[in-house]
């Protein structure tokens, strides 16, 4: 009919179904490339992947510690123990960046989808531990001595499974930190050389020799009390027997006072009255 419109019949956009490159933004007409958009995505995907400053070094393990006993050091240090069992159970220290950094599929998730999430280590960490990872059996980095404003100073010890050591390093970390400047030990042997326990022994050794000495001195005044020997007869005849008996001299003196007492060759005897029945008489031998 004269007059019509002409009736067109749209022809659909051809769709393609994966984005051609950098700068191609897709519509309902089909994708049309942008300048500026290519600029964008090309900065973007450009972006370096963020390192890992003061990974690994922030672990710490007991092999830091020269001499360090851990055995030794827990079983002397229950508050210690305590500690660790509370601390290791508390995942509110979590070190989010190194949970990724330490498990090593969440490493190349992160970073293979980086350029899509544009998300730090640690933002990435949190949300997988929240909606997963507290459910899963992961190596969990857990921070000791609270985070420090320069990375690299702040350390983690890994808990979890596989980490048989995380209560070693505890103890290490703990002794480095505080027990050395409490007068702790790292090992029995450190105790053992102590200023402290050096004083017992010595103690100890003295009170020994003075237990000795006064022995010794006991038994020479014992000797000279028993040079000789003392009979007194219940009949009233008193007999002293004496062998050699010499005191000291008396020097000040000149020679006044006696110097020695020797037994005669011949008895003599000395009578004395004595007050019992029928007045007898005592006799003295020297």
């Amino acid at each position: 009919m004269a007059g019509s419109p002409v009736q067109i019949t749209p022809v659909p956009s051809v769709r393609i179904p994966s984005k051609p490159g950098n700068g191609w933004i897709q519509t309902d007409f089909g994708w049309h490339y942008s300048p500026t958009r290519h600029a964008e995505e090309t900065a973007a995907s450009n972006k370096p992947i963020p390192g890992s400053e003061g990974f690994p070094e922030r672990r710490f393990r007991a092999n830091q510690v020269g001499g360090f006993d851990a055995n030794y050091y827990l079983n002397n240090n229950q508050d210690v123990l305590d500690n660790f069992n509370q601390w290791s159970n508390d995942t509110r220290g979590m070190h989010f960046a190194d949970y990724v950094r330490a498990n090593s599929g969440l490493e190349d998730a992160w970073s293979s989808t980086y350029n899509q999430h544009n998300q730090s280590r640690w933002d990435w960490g949190a949300t997988h531990w929240n909606d997963h990872g507290k459910n899963e059996n992961r190596i969990k980095p857990l921070v000791v001595g609270g985070v420090q404003h320069d990375p690299s100073d702040t350390r983690t010890i890994w808990t979890g499974p596989g980490q048989d050591q995380a209560k070693a390093d505890f103890g290490a970390w703990h002794f480095d930190t505080y027990g050395r400047n409490e007068g702790r030990y790292e090992n029995e042997s450190s105790w053992y050389m102590s200023p402290e326990q050096q004083e017992i022994r010595d103690a100890a050794v003295a009170a020994q020799l003075l237990k000795i000495a006064e022995g010794a001195e006991a038994s020479r005044l014992a000797s000279m009390r028993g040079g000789g020997s003392q009979n007194l007869s219940a009949s009233g005849a008193a007999t002293f027997k004496g062998k050699g008996l010499t005191s000291s001299e008396n020097k000040r003196g000149k020679g006044r006072g006696t110097g020695q007492f020797k037994r005669p060759y011949g008895a003599s005897n000395l009578s004395i009255a004595a007050t019992g029945k029928g007045n007898q008489q005592s006799t003295l031998n020297l």
